[in-house]
């Protein structure tokens, strides 16, 4: 409350749709500059796509109308999903301070990606058919998706302090805007898309291609993130600042 924050924006003369679009073709700019935001881009957005109809739409569908559970069992599904994101800082906050961000990011989403081809292996019709029960199917995705959750939080956590990190203070406004532009719009493009696979295919095969989606994309990104450090972070910071 007390903090003196000091005014660092440019705010123009008269907001109308002329000034909207100068500062957003500003962060547009910005962002072709500057080939890690493009890289974060490039993540956010798969995420949004590929990852976020899993949980939205697909893991809603394969608890209730696959696994057949009740709704006590799909209540405590859902508070578990949304502890692992309350508990994430608090269990891998000292975690994030060894690790260098950019290979941070990188294992976080290999490892969710390693994480989704093994929850198909849970929505399988082999798995289901092999037990009397559904319980198995329904531990094995309340354990992996409270893993995911933790890991999720994790490298959002990580690609903020990235994108503070890199941003000067005076251009943050108009280039984040134009990155949760970029990373919003695929989340209804992803749920339309993966919710009309969930209609057609096995659900299983499409957990898998969320998974797969996920590992082919973060790969093509891994010399971009691991090559990432600190002096270079300091260089893109003066660019950006020049």
């Amino acid at each position: 409350m007390f903090i003196n924050i000091p005014k660092t924006h440019k705010q123009p003369e008269k907001i109308d749709i002329k000034s909207f679009k100068t500062d957003l073709l500003e962060g547009v700019s910005i962002i072709k500059s500057n080939r890690l935001i493009s890289t974060m881009i490039g993540l956010g957005t798969i995420i949004n796509f590929s990852i976020g109809p899993l949980f939205s739409i697909g893991l809603i569908y394969i608890i209730k109308e696959v696994l057949m559970v009740n709704d006590m069992q799909f209540g405590a599904f859902q508070m578990v999903f949304s502890a692992s994101m309350l508990l994430a800082p608090l269990l891998c906050g000292g975690l994030t301070k060894k690790i260098k961000i950019g290979k941070l990011i990188y294992v976080s989403f290999i490892f969710i990606a390693l994480l989704i081809l093994l929850m198909s292996i849970f929505t399988s019709d082999l798995i289901i058919s092999s037990f009397n029960t559904n319980m198995i199917s329904y531990l094995g995705l309340l354990i992996i998706s409270f893993i995911v959750g933790l890991v999720v939080t994790v490298s959002n956590i990580a690609l903020g302090t990235l994108f503070n990190q890199i941003v000067p203070l005076d251009l943050m406004g108009r280039t984040s805007t134009v990155y949760n532009l970029a990373v919003t719009v695929f989340i209804p493009v992803g749920q339309m898309i993966f919710g009309y696979l969930y209609d057609i295919i096995i659900p299983s095969v499409v957990v898998i291609i969320s998974g797969v989606i996920l590992m082919i994309v973060t790969s093509l990104y891994k010399k971009a993130l691991l090559s990432y450090d600190d002096t270079q972070l300091e260089s893109e910071v003066k660019a950006l600042e020049e």
